[in-house]
Protein backbone atom coordinates (compact mmCIF):
# COMPACT_ATOMS: atom_id res chain seq x y z
CA UNK A 1 0.00 0.00 0.00
CA UNK A 2 2.84 2.61 0.87
CA UNK A 3 5.33 1.09 -1.79
CA UNK A 4 2.11 2.43 -4.45
CA UNK A 5 1.79 5.99 -2.74
CA UNK A 6 -1.50 5.36 -0.71
CA UNK A 7 -1.57 6.97 2.24
CA UNK A 8 -2.72 5.70 5.44
CA UNK A 9 -5.80 7.50 7.37
CA UNK A 10 -7.46 6.93 10.60
CA UNK A 11 -9.07 4.34 9.44
CA UNK A 12 -5.81 2.39 7.94
CA UNK A 13 -4.15 2.37 11.11
CA UNK A 14 -6.67 1.03 13.79
CA UNK A 15 -6.51 -1.90 11.45
CA UNK A 16 -2.80 -2.43 10.95
CA UNK A 17 -2.47 -1.94 14.68
CA UNK A 18 -4.86 -4.68 15.81
CA UNK A 19 -3.02 -7.06 13.69
CA UNK A 20 0.12 -5.99 15.66
CA UNK A 21 -1.90 -6.66 19.28
CA UNK A 22 -2.92 -9.95 18.15
CA UNK A 23 0.77 -11.33 16.71
CA UNK A 24 2.09 -8.93 19.43
CA UNK A 25 4.56 -7.80 17.39
CA UNK A 26 5.42 -4.72 19.75
CA UNK A 27 8.49 -3.75 17.61
CA UNK A 28 6.14 -3.65 14.33
CA UNK A 29 3.24 -1.37 17.16
CA UNK A 30 6.22 1.00 18.17
CA UNK A 31 6.97 1.92 14.16
CA UNK A 32 3.30 2.40 13.46
CA UNK A 33 2.98 4.36 16.48
CA UNK A 34 5.87 6.60 14.47
CA UNK A 35 3.96 6.80 11.21
CA UNK A 36 0.87 7.88 13.06
CA UNK A 37 2.83 10.65 14.97
CA UNK A 38 4.62 11.55 11.37
CA UNK A 39 1.28 11.70 9.56
CA UNK A 40 -0.65 14.00 12.32
CA UNK A 41 -3.54 11.17 13.49
CA UNK A 42 -2.26 10.40 17.00
CA UNK A 43 -4.92 12.57 18.71
CA UNK A 44 -8.01 10.62 16.89
CA UNK A 45 -9.93 9.24 19.01
CA UNK A 46 -10.21 5.89 17.12
CA UNK A 47 -6.31 5.75 16.69
CA UNK A 48 -5.36 6.61 20.06
CA UNK A 49 -7.87 3.51 21.06
CA UNK A 50 -6.38 1.21 19.06
CA UNK A 51 -2.87 1.84 20.17
CA UNK A 52 -4.03 1.60 24.03
CA UNK A 53 -4.89 -1.75 23.34
CA UNK A 54 -1.80 -2.73 21.11
CA UNK A 55 0.40 -1.73 23.47
CA UNK A 56 -1.45 -3.41 26.34
CA UNK A 57 -1.75 -6.32 24.61
CA UNK A 58 2.01 -6.53 23.96
CA UNK A 59 2.39 -5.94 27.69
CA UNK A 60 4.04 -2.42 27.40
CA UNK A 61 2.10 -1.14 30.21
CA UNK A 62 4.22 2.10 30.50
CA UNK A 63 3.85 2.87 27.23
CA UNK A 64 0.05 2.19 26.98
CA UNK A 65 -0.29 4.49 30.38
CA UNK A 66 1.82 7.08 28.18
CA UNK A 67 -0.60 7.01 25.39
CA UNK A 68 -4.36 6.67 28.01
CA UNK A 69 -2.86 9.60 30.06
CA UNK A 70 -2.66 11.91 26.80
CA UNK A 71 -6.10 10.87 25.32
CA UNK A 72 -8.69 13.50 24.38
CA UNK A 73 -11.61 10.89 25.05
CA UNK A 74 -11.30 8.04 26.94
CA UNK A 75 -14.46 5.58 26.93
CA UNK A 76 -14.69 2.28 28.55
CA UNK A 77 -13.08 0.54 26.43
CA UNK A 78 -10.35 2.55 26.66
CA UNK A 79 -10.33 2.28 30.72
CA UNK A 80 -10.74 -1.62 30.57
CA UNK A 81 -8.11 -1.65 28.44
CA UNK A 82 -5.90 -0.22 30.50
CA UNK A 83 -7.11 -1.80 33.32
CA UNK A 84 -6.26 -5.13 31.58
CA UNK A 85 -2.84 -4.20 30.79
CA UNK A 86 -1.94 -3.37 34.86
CA UNK A 87 -3.86 -6.74 35.59
CA UNK A 88 -1.55 -9.14 33.61
CA UNK A 89 1.55 -7.87 34.29
CA UNK A 90 0.32 -8.81 38.08
CA UNK A 91 0.52 -3.95 38.91
CA UNK A 92 -2.99 -5.24 40.54
CA UNK A 93 -2.98 -2.03 42.98
CA UNK A 94 -2.65 0.23 39.68
CA UNK A 95 -5.42 -1.62 38.17
CA UNK A 96 -7.56 -0.64 41.19
CA UNK A 97 -6.21 2.69 41.51
CA UNK A 98 -7.16 3.16 37.31
CA UNK A 99 -10.72 1.81 38.43
CA UNK A 100 -11.00 4.34 41.48
CA UNK A 101 -10.65 7.28 38.70
CA UNK A 102 -12.69 5.45 36.18
CA UNK A 103 -15.63 5.50 38.43
CA UNK A 104 -14.58 9.08 39.88
CA UNK A 105 -15.63 10.05 36.35
CA UNK A 106 -19.11 8.68 36.00
CA UNK A 107 -18.31 5.26 33.95
CA UNK A 108 -18.89 1.69 36.10
CA UNK A 109 -17.52 -0.97 34.95
CA UNK A 110 -19.12 -3.56 33.02
CA UNK A 111 -18.78 -7.51 32.66
CA UNK A 112 -15.44 -7.41 30.40
CA UNK A 113 -14.20 -4.57 32.74
CA UNK A 114 -15.15 -6.87 36.09
CA UNK A 115 -13.28 -9.86 35.04
CA UNK A 116 -9.91 -7.76 34.51
CA UNK A 117 -11.03 -6.21 38.25
CA UNK A 118 -12.02 -9.48 40.00
CA UNK A 119 -8.66 -10.61 38.37
CA UNK A 120 -6.19 -7.87 39.83
CA UNK A 121 -8.56 -8.63 43.48
CA UNK A 122 -7.30 -12.06 43.42
CA UNK A 123 -4.24 -11.28 43.01
CA UNK A 124 -4.22 -9.22 45.94
CA UNK A 125 -6.27 -11.63 48.00
CA UNK A 126 -8.12 -9.02 49.32
CA UNK A 127 -11.39 -10.41 50.95
CA UNK A 128 -13.27 -7.42 51.68
CA UNK A 129 -12.81 -6.08 47.87
CA UNK A 130 -13.79 -9.68 46.74
CA UNK A 131 -17.32 -8.61 48.15
CA UNK A 132 -17.27 -5.41 46.54
CA UNK A 133 -16.85 -6.92 43.17
CA UNK A 134 -19.24 -9.62 44.04
CA UNK A 135 -22.15 -7.33 45.22
CA UNK A 136 -21.87 -5.20 42.04
CA UNK A 137 -21.77 -8.34 39.47
CA UNK A 138 -25.04 -9.09 41.56
CA UNK A 139 -26.76 -5.59 40.63
CA UNK A 140 -25.80 -5.63 37.30
CA UNK A 141 -27.22 -8.95 36.42
CA UNK A 142 -23.52 -9.75 34.94
CA UNK A 143 -23.09 -13.42 37.13
CA UNK A 144 -25.02 -14.79 34.25
CA UNK A 145 -22.06 -14.60 32.20
CA UNK A 146 -20.02 -17.59 32.35
CA UNK A 147 -16.92 -16.02 32.25
CA UNK A 148 -17.95 -13.27 34.93
CA UNK A 149 -18.57 -16.32 36.95
CA UNK A 150 -15.44 -17.99 36.62
CA UNK A 151 -13.58 -14.96 37.53
CA UNK A 152 -15.78 -14.27 40.99
CA UNK A 153 -15.13 -17.77 41.82
CA UNK A 154 -11.25 -17.82 40.81
CA UNK A 155 -11.20 -14.38 42.93
CA UNK A 156 -12.62 -15.88 45.57
CA UNK A 157 -10.36 -19.02 45.83
CA UNK A 158 -6.98 -16.66 45.59
CA UNK A 159 -8.77 -15.03 48.84
CA UNK A 160 -8.82 -18.51 50.54
CA UNK A 161 -12.44 -17.74 50.79
CA UNK A 162 -13.31 -21.31 49.23
CA UNK A 163 -16.80 -21.80 51.36
CA UNK A 164 -18.02 -18.74 48.98
CA UNK A 165 -15.88 -20.25 45.83
CA UNK A 166 -17.94 -23.57 45.95
CA UNK A 167 -21.37 -21.93 47.05
CA UNK A 168 -20.76 -19.64 43.62
CA UNK A 169 -19.51 -22.88 41.60
CA UNK A 170 -22.68 -24.53 43.14
CA UNK A 171 -25.16 -21.65 42.24
CA UNK A 172 -23.70 -21.75 38.36
CA UNK A 173 -26.55 -22.74 35.79
CA UNK A 174 -23.89 -23.40 33.22
CA UNK A 175 -20.06 -25.14 33.88
CA UNK A 176 -17.34 -25.06 31.34
CA UNK A 177 -13.82 -27.09 31.71
CA UNK A 178 -12.67 -23.74 33.28
CA UNK A 179 -15.03 -23.61 35.83
CA UNK A 180 -14.50 -27.07 37.18
CA UNK A 181 -10.66 -26.10 36.98
CA UNK A 182 -10.89 -23.40 39.30
CA UNK A 183 -12.88 -24.92 42.03
CA UNK A 184 -10.50 -28.28 41.96
CA UNK A 185 -7.81 -26.07 41.69
CA UNK A 186 -8.99 -23.86 44.85
CA UNK A 187 -9.30 -27.30 46.94
CA UNK A 188 -5.93 -28.18 45.63
CA UNK A 189 -3.64 -25.53 46.27
CA UNK A 190 -5.51 -24.60 49.79
CA UNK A 191 -4.77 -27.87 51.01
CA UNK A 192 -8.20 -29.67 50.57
CA UNK A 193 -6.88 -32.10 48.55
CA UNK A 194 -10.14 -34.92 49.82
CA UNK A 195 -12.49 -32.52 48.29
CA UNK A 196 -10.32 -32.05 44.91
CA UNK A 197 -10.89 -35.80 44.78
CA UNK A 198 -14.91 -35.72 45.54
CA UNK A 199 -15.26 -32.86 43.53
CA UNK A 200 -13.28 -34.66 40.59
CA UNK A 201 -15.66 -37.58 40.94
CA UNK A 202 -18.74 -35.22 40.80
CA UNK A 203 -17.37 -33.91 37.35
CA UNK A 204 -17.11 -37.31 35.45
CA UNK A 205 -20.71 -38.38 36.66
CA UNK A 206 -21.67 -35.65 35.53
CA UNK A 207 -20.59 -35.78 32.03
CA UNK A 208 -17.68 -33.44 32.12
CA UNK A 209 -14.81 -34.18 30.32
CA UNK A 210 -11.09 -33.88 32.22
CA UNK A 211 -8.65 -31.99 30.07
CA UNK A 212 -5.02 -31.84 30.45
CA UNK A 213 -5.29 -28.82 32.74
CA UNK A 214 -7.76 -30.74 34.82
CA UNK A 215 -5.01 -33.84 34.91
CA UNK A 216 -2.49 -31.48 36.11
CA UNK A 217 -4.49 -30.17 39.41
CA UNK A 218 -5.69 -33.77 40.18
CA UNK A 219 -2.17 -35.11 39.91
CA UNK A 220 -0.80 -32.56 42.11
CA UNK A 221 -4.24 -33.42 44.83
CA UNK A 222 -2.88 -37.04 44.99
CA UNK A 223 0.83 -36.57 45.50
CA UNK A 224 -0.14 -33.42 48.30
CA UNK A 225 -1.99 -36.26 49.76
CA UNK A 226 0.63 -38.74 49.30
CA UNK A 227 -2.37 -41.50 48.30
CA UNK A 228 -0.82 -44.77 45.85
CA UNK A 229 -5.17 -45.60 45.29
CA UNK A 230 -5.90 -42.50 44.24
CA UNK A 231 -2.47 -41.36 41.99
CA UNK A 232 -2.62 -45.50 40.32
CA UNK A 233 -6.35 -44.87 39.74
CA UNK A 234 -5.51 -41.65 38.22
CA UNK A 235 -2.50 -42.74 36.13
CA UNK A 236 -5.31 -45.93 34.73
CA UNK A 237 -7.57 -42.97 33.95
CA UNK A 238 -5.08 -40.71 31.91
CA UNK A 239 -4.00 -43.78 29.98
CA UNK A 240 -7.38 -44.79 28.97
CA UNK A 241 -8.41 -40.88 28.33
CA UNK A 242 -5.66 -41.34 25.16
CA UNK A 243 -5.40 -37.10 26.29
CA UNK A 244 -1.83 -36.34 24.52
CA UNK A 245 0.67 -35.55 27.71
CA UNK A 246 3.54 -33.32 27.59
CA UNK A 247 6.66 -33.20 29.60
CA UNK A 248 5.18 -31.22 32.13
CA UNK A 249 2.44 -34.24 32.85
CA UNK A 250 5.21 -36.54 33.26
CA UNK A 251 7.30 -34.51 35.57
CA UNK A 252 3.86 -34.20 37.64
CA UNK A 253 3.50 -37.98 37.55
CA UNK A 254 6.87 -38.76 38.68
CA UNK A 255 6.53 -36.23 41.15
CA UNK A 256 3.25 -37.96 42.35
CA UNK A 257 4.29 -41.41 42.78
CA UNK A 258 7.78 -40.36 44.34
CA UNK A 259 5.87 -38.37 46.82
CA UNK A 260 3.28 -41.60 46.81
CA UNK A 261 5.69 -43.52 48.03
CA UNK A 262 6.54 -45.35 44.78
CA UNK A 263 9.98 -44.22 43.82
CA UNK A 264 10.71 -47.05 41.52
CA UNK A 265 7.71 -46.19 39.57
CA UNK A 266 9.24 -42.47 39.15
CA UNK A 267 11.93 -43.93 38.07
CA UNK A 268 10.50 -46.70 35.93
CA UNK A 269 8.37 -43.90 33.89
CA UNK A 270 11.87 -41.65 33.41
CA UNK A 271 13.62 -44.66 31.89
CA UNK A 272 10.89 -45.27 29.56
CA UNK A 273 11.32 -41.62 27.87
CA UNK A 274 12.66 -41.35 24.34
CA UNK A 275 15.83 -39.69 24.21
CA UNK A 276 15.75 -36.26 24.07
CA UNK A 277 12.19 -36.04 25.35
CA UNK A 278 12.52 -35.58 28.82
CA UNK A 279 14.57 -31.92 29.79
CA UNK A 280 16.07 -30.26 32.51
CA UNK A 281 12.36 -30.59 34.46
CA UNK A 282 12.41 -34.16 34.14
CA UNK A 283 16.06 -34.58 35.74
CA UNK A 284 15.40 -32.61 38.77
CA UNK A 285 12.01 -34.35 38.94
CA UNK A 286 13.85 -37.28 39.74
CA UNK A 287 16.97 -35.67 41.96
CA UNK A 288 14.04 -34.21 43.97
CA UNK A 289 12.45 -38.15 44.32
CA UNK A 290 15.56 -40.43 45.48
CA UNK A 291 16.38 -36.67 47.75
CA UNK A 292 12.96 -36.94 49.26
CA UNK A 293 13.57 -40.59 49.97
CA UNK A 294 16.97 -40.14 51.95
CA UNK A 295 18.54 -41.40 48.66
CA UNK A 296 21.35 -38.86 48.27
CA UNK A 297 24.01 -40.91 46.69
CA UNK A 298 21.26 -41.95 44.15
CA UNK A 299 20.80 -38.41 43.89
CA UNK A 300 24.36 -37.56 43.14
CA UNK A 301 24.67 -39.91 40.57
CA UNK A 302 21.34 -38.91 38.57
CA UNK A 303 23.21 -35.21 38.79
CA UNK A 304 26.50 -36.62 37.31
CA UNK A 305 24.69 -38.45 34.84
CA UNK A 306 22.45 -35.70 33.76
CA UNK A 307 25.72 -33.34 33.20
CA UNK A 308 26.93 -36.29 31.17
CA UNK A 309 24.01 -36.10 29.06
CA UNK A 310 24.88 -32.82 28.38
CA UNK A 311 21.94 -31.10 30.37
CA UNK A 312 22.91 -27.77 31.97
CA UNK A 313 21.81 -27.58 35.53
CA UNK A 314 19.28 -24.94 37.03
CA UNK A 315 18.59 -23.62 40.12
CA UNK A 316 15.80 -25.94 40.90
CA UNK A 317 18.66 -28.50 40.10
CA UNK A 318 20.56 -27.05 42.76
CA UNK A 319 18.23 -26.68 44.88
CA UNK A 320 17.02 -30.36 44.59
CA UNK A 321 20.79 -32.21 45.04
CA UNK A 322 21.62 -29.40 48.07
CA UNK A 323 17.85 -30.71 49.74
CA UNK A 324 19.10 -34.29 48.73
CA UNK A 325 22.29 -34.01 50.26
CA UNK A 326 20.90 -32.25 53.46
CA UNK A 327 18.63 -35.37 54.33
CA UNK A 328 20.87 -37.93 54.02
CA UNK A 329 23.95 -35.93 55.87
CA UNK A 330 26.59 -35.58 52.76
CA UNK A 331 27.52 -32.63 54.20
CA UNK A 332 31.11 -32.77 51.83
CA UNK A 333 28.99 -33.41 48.79
CA UNK A 334 26.72 -30.70 49.44
CA UNK A 335 29.36 -27.92 50.39
CA UNK A 336 30.73 -29.18 46.96
CA UNK A 337 27.46 -28.92 45.02
CA UNK A 338 26.93 -26.00 46.48
CA UNK A 339 30.61 -24.23 45.41
CA UNK A 340 30.38 -25.76 42.29
CA UNK A 341 26.90 -23.51 40.81
CA UNK A 342 29.43 -20.63 39.83
CA UNK A 343 30.77 -23.43 37.13
CA UNK A 344 27.05 -23.89 36.01
CA UNK A 345 26.63 -19.66 35.70
CA UNK A 346 23.86 -20.11 38.45
CA UNK A 347 23.68 -17.56 41.23
CA UNK A 348 22.84 -18.71 44.68
CA UNK A 349 19.58 -17.58 45.68
CA UNK A 350 18.08 -17.52 49.03
CA UNK A 351 16.54 -20.74 48.72
CA UNK A 352 20.34 -22.30 48.02
CA UNK A 353 21.75 -20.41 51.01
CA UNK A 354 18.50 -22.40 53.62
CA UNK A 355 19.43 -25.89 51.81
CA UNK A 356 22.99 -24.93 53.47
CA UNK A 357 22.29 -23.98 56.29
CA UNK A 358 20.03 -27.09 56.33
CA UNK A 359 22.85 -29.16 55.34
CA UNK A 360 24.85 -27.81 57.90
CA UNK A 361 22.47 -27.30 60.80
CA UNK A 362 21.31 -30.97 60.46
CA UNK A 363 25.17 -31.84 61.09
CA UNK A 364 25.46 -29.29 64.20
CA UNK A 365 28.03 -26.67 62.55
CA UNK A 366 25.82 -24.10 63.79
CA UNK A 367 28.71 -21.46 63.60
CA UNK A 368 29.10 -22.70 60.27
CA UNK A 369 25.67 -21.91 59.17
CA UNK A 370 25.54 -19.12 60.77
CA UNK A 371 28.90 -17.54 59.11
CA UNK A 372 27.61 -18.26 55.77
CA UNK A 373 24.07 -16.33 56.72
CA UNK A 374 26.62 -13.55 57.57
CA UNK A 375 28.67 -13.67 54.22
CA UNK A 376 25.22 -13.91 52.21
CA UNK A 377 25.24 -11.52 49.45
CA UNK A 378 21.87 -11.13 49.69
CA UNK A 379 19.15 -10.09 52.31
CA UNK A 380 18.79 -13.82 54.25
CA UNK A 381 14.85 -14.41 53.97
CA UNK A 382 12.75 -16.37 56.64
CA UNK A 383 13.49 -19.91 55.19
CA UNK A 384 17.40 -19.15 55.74
CA UNK A 385 16.80 -18.02 58.99
CA UNK A 386 13.97 -20.77 59.99
CA UNK A 387 16.49 -23.47 58.78
CA UNK A 388 18.89 -21.91 61.44
CA UNK A 389 15.98 -21.26 64.34
CA UNK A 390 15.72 -25.65 64.13
CA UNK A 391 19.08 -26.55 63.81
CA UNK A 392 19.04 -24.31 67.44
CA UNK A 393 16.08 -26.34 68.59
CA UNK A 394 17.44 -29.29 67.38
CA UNK A 395 21.05 -28.62 69.09
CA UNK A 396 19.76 -26.88 72.03
CA UNK A 397 21.62 -23.44 71.32
CA UNK A 398 19.52 -20.68 72.49
CA UNK A 399 21.52 -18.43 71.63
CA UNK A 400 22.46 -18.36 68.36
CA UNK A 401 18.40 -19.01 68.33
CA UNK A 402 17.48 -15.84 69.72
CA UNK A 403 19.07 -14.41 66.90
CA UNK A 404 17.42 -15.84 64.19
CA UNK A 405 14.37 -16.00 66.27
CA UNK A 406 14.26 -11.98 66.52
CA UNK A 407 15.08 -11.36 62.07
CA UNK A 408 12.05 -13.98 61.91
CA UNK A 409 9.81 -11.95 64.13
CA UNK A 410 10.81 -9.04 62.00
CA UNK A 411 10.51 -10.95 58.62
CA UNK A 412 7.12 -13.05 59.60
CA UNK A 413 5.73 -11.22 62.71
CA UNK A 414 2.57 -13.32 62.20
CA UNK A 415 3.91 -16.91 61.76
CA UNK A 416 3.00 -18.17 64.68
CA UNK A 417 5.53 -21.34 64.33
CA UNK A 418 8.26 -19.36 64.43
CA UNK A 419 7.06 -18.20 68.25
CA UNK A 420 6.25 -21.62 69.41
CA UNK A 421 9.38 -23.35 67.99
CA UNK A 422 11.40 -20.26 70.09
CA UNK A 423 9.64 -20.99 72.64
CA UNK A 424 10.18 -24.68 73.16
CA UNK A 425 13.75 -24.01 73.20
CA UNK A 426 13.67 -21.96 75.48
CA UNK A 427 11.67 -24.92 77.49
CA UNK A 428 14.16 -26.94 76.93
CA UNK A 429 16.85 -24.69 78.40
CA UNK A 430 14.16 -24.18 81.63
CA UNK A 431 14.22 -20.62 80.73
CA UNK A 432 10.03 -20.37 81.64
CA UNK A 433 10.63 -16.69 82.26
CA UNK A 434 10.77 -15.98 78.30
CA UNK A 435 8.44 -18.55 77.43
CA UNK A 436 5.99 -16.34 79.59
CA UNK A 437 7.11 -13.37 77.51
CA UNK A 438 6.14 -15.59 74.19
CA UNK A 439 3.28 -17.31 75.19
CA UNK A 440 2.27 -13.46 76.18
CA UNK A 441 3.20 -11.37 72.42
CA UNK A 442 1.36 -15.05 70.58
CA UNK A 443 -1.58 -13.84 72.88
CA UNK A 444 -1.73 -10.16 72.05
CA UNK A 445 -1.35 -10.55 68.62
CA UNK A 446 -3.84 -13.03 68.13
CA UNK A 447 -1.92 -15.85 67.33
CA UNK A 448 -1.97 -19.88 67.17
CA UNK A 449 -0.54 -22.02 65.96
CA UNK A 450 -2.17 -24.02 63.37
CA UNK A 451 -2.65 -27.90 64.27
CA UNK A 452 -0.45 -30.40 62.17
CA UNK A 453 -2.62 -32.91 60.16
CA UNK A 454 -1.42 -36.22 59.58
CA UNK A 455 -2.76 -38.58 56.75
CA UNK A 456 -3.04 -42.42 56.61
CA UNK A 457 -4.18 -44.61 53.67
CA UNK A 458 -6.80 -47.25 54.55
CA UNK A 459 -8.04 -49.17 51.12
CA UNK A 460 -9.73 -46.97 49.32
CA UNK A 461 -9.96 -44.00 51.86
CA UNK A 462 -7.64 -41.10 53.18
CA UNK A 463 -8.28 -40.02 57.42
CA UNK A 464 -6.56 -37.53 58.38
CA UNK A 465 -6.32 -36.66 62.08
CA UNK A 466 -5.02 -34.04 64.31
CA UNK A 467 -3.03 -34.49 67.73
CA UNK A 468 -5.78 -35.27 70.41
CA UNK A 469 -8.46 -36.08 67.93
CA UNK A 470 -11.74 -37.51 68.62
CA UNK A 471 -13.52 -36.42 65.11
CA UNK A 472 -13.04 -40.02 63.76
CA UNK A 473 -15.54 -42.47 64.35
CA UNK A 474 -12.81 -44.95 65.19
CA UNK A 475 -11.06 -42.72 67.55
CA UNK A 476 -10.92 -45.22 70.00
CA UNK A 477 -9.55 -48.01 68.48
CA UNK A 478 -6.75 -45.83 67.58
CA UNK A 479 -5.97 -45.06 71.18
CA UNK A 480 -6.55 -48.19 72.14
CA UNK A 481 -3.94 -49.94 69.61
CA UNK A 482 -1.45 -46.52 70.30
CA UNK A 483 -1.57 -47.18 74.00
CA UNK A 484 -0.80 -51.10 73.13
CA UNK A 485 1.95 -50.43 70.83
CA UNK A 486 3.56 -47.93 73.19
CA UNK A 487 3.56 -50.69 76.32
CA UNK A 488 5.25 -53.29 73.33
CA UNK A 489 7.82 -50.55 72.66
CA UNK A 490 8.57 -50.25 76.48
CA UNK A 491 9.07 -53.86 76.97
CA UNK A 492 11.35 -54.01 74.03
CA UNK A 493 13.69 -51.40 76.25
CA UNK A 494 12.74 -48.42 74.29
CA UNK A 495 13.01 -45.12 76.40
CA UNK A 496 11.24 -42.35 75.07
CA UNK A 497 13.61 -38.56 73.88
CA UNK A 498 11.13 -35.89 75.61
CA UNK A 499 13.21 -33.38 73.94
CA UNK A 500 11.81 -33.88 70.91
CA UNK A 501 8.48 -33.20 71.77
CA UNK A 502 7.34 -29.85 71.66
CA UNK A 503 4.88 -27.81 74.03
CA UNK A 504 1.25 -26.72 72.82
CA UNK A 505 0.47 -23.47 72.91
Amino acid sequence: MQRTGVRSNNYTFPFVLKACASESLALQGKLIHGEVIRTGFDLDVYVEAALVDMYAKCGLVDDCRKVFDKMSKRDLVCWTAMITAYNQAERAKDALILLDKMQQEGLSMDSIAAVSVSSAVGQLGDSKMAKSVHAHVMRNGFLKDLCVGNSIMAMYAKCTEIEKARLLFNWMEERDGISWNSMLSAYTQNGQASEALLLFDQMQASGATPNPVTLLIMVSACAYLGSRQHGRRLHNLIIDSKIELDATHWNAIMDMYAKCGELETAVEIFNCSRPGEMGVSSWNTLISGYGMHGFGKEALEIFSQMQKEGVQPDHITFTSILSACSHAGLINEGRKCFADMAKFSVIPEAKHYACMVDLLGRAGLLIEAYDLIKQMPIQPNDDVWGALLLACRIHGRTELGEIAANNLFQLEPEHAGYYVLMSNLYAASCKWQEVGKLRHDMKSRGLRKTAALSVIEVGKEVHGFHTADQVNPCWREVYREVERLANEMKMAGYVPDHECVLDDL
